[in-house]
């Protein structure tokens, strides 16, 4: 029995070591298995993030690319942008002035005695088709926004009339073309730089900003149309400042070494009862040429005062007043010179009844004692009534392209104290009787 037990210790123990180097064996297999899978993993999970740092650079690249595309677009957009802010704010406006004239007996003529700008008798004229562009400057946007420009151009029969000394045509004349620069001091200082219209006066050149049909003699006599030149605005609350220096009374080119000062300053005010309310005082000075054909030039002094009162919306009174001298006029093809003078007062009642019926009536004197500015040594007085309605005015709500067409009438009478006005048959006379009739139509988009 103990022998049996013995060799069944020794064939458990022999089987036993036989199983344990077994287990090894395979153990061992199973751990370089496992090495190589893990040499595998590791070599994937390399190549892995190969390619995800290589997704990772191209995505970068594409993302740059993307960045910079959209930075050019939006470089594009925005100049877009400012290209079409820019042409938003210009201003383009027509207007178009036509009239027939009948002063009787005076027969056919383009040549009546102090018509300023509608010199036509007994004839359909087209007197005006004037073309505005403009683009007014603002504090309210960038360096571009301060600078604008305005140019108006007039084709038709006025042309000729307008064509200051430098400019001469028949048929067409700028007669405002100039830049604009709003200096960002105080409340704004415009600079203009160019032609523009005077400040002189209470009548301007386009038709339908006027009250009457025919422009008045002070308009035509007294004080000039244009200048050429530079000029300064400044406005503080209701006062407005104006200076400048140009080349003299409707010169676009200088005649002489001396330029023309001019200056204006005015008073506005806005209310209930007195709706609005203008007060202005100009003058101009300086050496202008003799303008009588025998050469020579002197000192000249303008200096006018206009008012106007607006009361209710429907009431406005106006009041215009001029006064020139010059020095040293040439009269002769001797050379004699002479000093002169002329003054002037105008008054204007405007009523507007109703939105669509304006009726206006203008008075004027005019003494031009030494015939500088007229031809003949006279005193002079002028009454104009005249109607203006807007037939299509309100049929459609605030439709401005309805509401800017105008007809006109008027009757006009002027008076001298000299027989100065020449008729049908050649003979001069006191008085001078006229109809005139006109239609008007402007738009500005």
């Amino acid at each position: 029995m103990k022998r049996f037990t013995i060799m069944f210790l020794i064939l458990t123990a022999i089987s036993y070591l036989c199983s344990d180097k077994s287990f090894a064996q395979s153990s061992e297999a199973e751990i370089q298995q496992l090495k190589q899978m893990i040499e595998q993993n590791s070599k994937q999970n390399e190549e892995l993030m190969r390619r995800i740092q290589q997704l990772e650079s191209d995505n970068a690249a594409k993302d740059a690319e993307f960045e910079k595309f959209i930075t050019a677009q939006e470089a594009k957009d925005l100049k877009y942008d400012g290209i079409m802010t820019f042409f938003d704010s210009i201003d383009l406006g027509f207007a178009v002035d036509t009239t027939y004239q009948y002063v009787f007996n005076r027969g056919v003529t383009d040549s009546l005695q102090l018509r300023a700008l509608y010199p036509d008798n007994q004839q359909f004229a087209l007197n005006a088709f004037t073309i505005s562009v403009s683009k007014t400057p603002t504090m309210d946007g960038g360096l571009m926004d301060l600078l604008g420009f305005r140019a108006d151009i007039l084709f038709g029969e006025q042309a000729a009339e307008l064509g200051g000394e430098g400019f001469d045509s028949d048929v067409v004349d700028p007669y405002q073309a100039y830049l604009q620069v709003l200096a960002p001091i105080g409340t704004g200082l415009n600079i203009y730089a160019g032609r523009f219209v005077t400040l002189a006066g209470y009548e301007v050149i386009e038709g339908y900003k006027n009250v009457n049909i025919s422009r008045g003699i002070l308009f035509g006599f007294a004080i000039p149309f244009t200048h050429t030149g530079i000029r300064m605005g400044y406005s503080a609350g209701p006062i407005s400042l104006t200076a400048g220096l140009n080349n003299g009374w409707d010169q676009v080119e200088e005649l002489n070494d001396s330029p023309t000062i001019e200056s204006q300053i005015a008073f506005s005010y806005e209310g209930n009862t007195v709706t609005s309310a203008w007060v202005g005082v100009t003058g101009y000075f300086g050496k202008e040429p003799s303008g009588l054909g025998f050469g020579g030039e002197g000192w000249r002094e303008l200096i006018t005062a206009v008012a106007s009162v607006t009361l209710f919306e429907k009431l406005t009174l106006v009041a215009d007043a001029d006064f020139g001298w010059q020095q040293d006029v040439v009269f002769d093809e001797f050379g004699n010179e002479e000093g002169v003078s002329w003054w002037g007062i105008a008054g204007y009642i405007i009523v507007d009844p109703h939105p669509a019926v304006r009726l206006a009536l203008r008075g004027e004197y005019f003494d031009d004692p030494d015939g500088y500015r007229t031809g003949l040594g006279q005193k002079l007085f002028e009454f104009t009534p005249t109607i203006a309605l807007k037939p299509f005015k309100g049929l459609i709500a605030n439709n401005r392209y309805l509401d800017n067409f105008e007809a006109r009438a008027e009757f006009r009478w002027d008076h001298s104290d000299e027989r100065y006005f020449i008729t049908k048959d050649d003979s001069l006379k006191k008085d001078q009787y006229g109809v005139m009739g006109q239609l008007l139509y402007w738009i500005e988009l």
